[in-house]
């Protein structure tokens, strides 16, 4: 090889490109033509004094790169294009082979705890992380680091779940480090994505917020007194923690709040087993009902708008309980939102909220609808009576109608 005159003929930052794409041709293919869109003269000037070709003009060059191989080798220049480029830039690297071997590695890295997250039924959850690459950024693309925050994050899977304890002892007792699941933290990152989508059917919620996730596995973010449930007769079987007195805002007739941890740390034993149980979006609903029907109201509860942490505990609850839950809300977009998001996380039905019901209140005055139009999981015709209206139609006007509902006993076509 003679190193000066390959130099002269191919080095230099100004046909840096031109071997680029040449070492890149070589690997993926290593024959062929090679076409340089938008050549520079001094691209087109090596190329044709190295195969001997008469100048030409253009914007666009062409080389086979065998031609040019065998060139190099007669000009005594180097043995083949390969060695030329390896002289100049480096051992040349099949960056696909590479790329293959990196694929290869994660996912046997992964697929050695499949069995773990097998036995924790969130397999799914490893599959997400093999398709997404969520592991293998928060690993900083590190196999060793990768492997450590699956191993952290299971061990914390392992220990849900808790029954109000809090994120910080959580952390500590699983991981040695009180803020080890704090957010931005890996581990949380991937601890709340299993949560969300695969531990016990995930958090189904468009949004879920993080004291939601942790919610659902029993964990308390904080001391979780600002996150709190407005509940109205609520019926209760046993004499534990907090039922004795929840029992008597149940024979008062009088709405009490519940907070998340109280429902954490003392779940009630409700006694709601084939009980219809109705859920509204606004508490004033709650209010009325009980200035109104007192002890004569059938058990409720209200999400608040968009259900929170406490609210979305309470009716795992219920739910878990055999209660037969009905929802009504806002007919407007996000009350549409809200009611999808409620109807497809629990085995509940809609209460009223059908576009026969609405197609009753046509009447009714209400602000114009704002926001993004959606169809109604539960009810295909909605959206086009919804959207003919073109007027929100809230809760508040429509209470007369519920309250009759409410009204033990119970009309059982709701």
């Amino acid at each position: 090889m003679d190193l000066e005159r390959l130099q002269r003929l191919l080095g230099g930052s100004g046909l840096a490109r031109l071997r680029q794409r040449l070492s890149r041709k070589l690997m993926r293919d290593g024959e062929g033509r090679l076409t340089l869109s938008r050549v520079s003269d001094t691209e087109r000037a090596a190329v044709e004094r190295l195969v001997g070709r008469a100048p030409r003009q253009g914007k666009s060059l062409s080389v086979d790169l065998e031609a040019l191989s065998h060139a190099l080798a007669r000009a005594g220049v180097a043995s083949d294009l390969r060695a030329a480029l390896e002289a100049l830039d480096g051992p040349l690297v099949d960056g696909r082979a590479e790329r293959e071997e990196v694929r290869r590695r994660w996912r046997e890295l992964l697929d050695a705890y499949h069995p773990e997250a097998e036995r924790l039924e969130v397999s799914g959850w490893l599959e997400d992380l093999r398709g997404g690459g969520q592991l293998k950024r928060l690993a900083g693309r590190s196999e060793r680091q990768g492997r450590r925050l699956l191993e952290q994050s299971l061990s914390v899977l392992k220990r849900l779940p808790t029954q109000g304890m809090t994120l910080s002892t959580l952390a500590a007792e699983c991981l040695g480090d009180a803020h080890a699941l704090d957010a931005g933290r890996p581990v949380s990152a991937l601890v709340r994505r299993a949560l969300a989508r695969h531990w016990r059917g995930g958090v189904a919620l468009p949004h879920p917020d993080e004291r939601s996730i942790w919610a659902h596995a029993g964990v308390l973010l904080g001391g979780d007194i600002t996150s709190a449930v407005l509940i109205h007769r609520l019926p209760l079987l046993g004499e534990h923690a907090l039922d004795p007195a929840l029992r008597q805002y149940h024979d008062l007739a009088e709405p009490a709040w519940l907070t998340l941890r109280q429902l954490l740390r003392h779940p009630p034993q409700w006694d709601v087993a084939g009980r219809q149980v109705f859920v509204c979006e606004n508490p004033a609903v709650v209010a009325e009902a009980a200035e109104c029907l007192g002890s004569r109201c059938a058990p409720l509860m209200t999400t608040w708008g968009r259900p929170g942490a406490a609210a979305l505990t309470l009716l795992e609850q219920l739910q878990a309980a055999g209660a037969v839950l009905y929802y009504h809300g806002d007919f407007d977009w996000a009350g549409v939102s809200i009611a999808n998001s409620l109807l497809t996380r629990f085995a509940m039905r809609p209460w009223r909220m059908k576009a026969v019901d609405l197609e009753e209140c046509v009447r009714l005055p209400g602000r114009p609808l704002e926001g993004k139009p959606l169809d109604a999981c539960w009810d295909p015709q909605l959206r086009a009576v919804l959207e003919a209206r073109n007027r929100a139609l809230h809760e508040e006007q429509l209470i007369e109608t519920l309250l009759e509902d409410l009204r033990l006993p119970v009309r059982p076509q709701v």
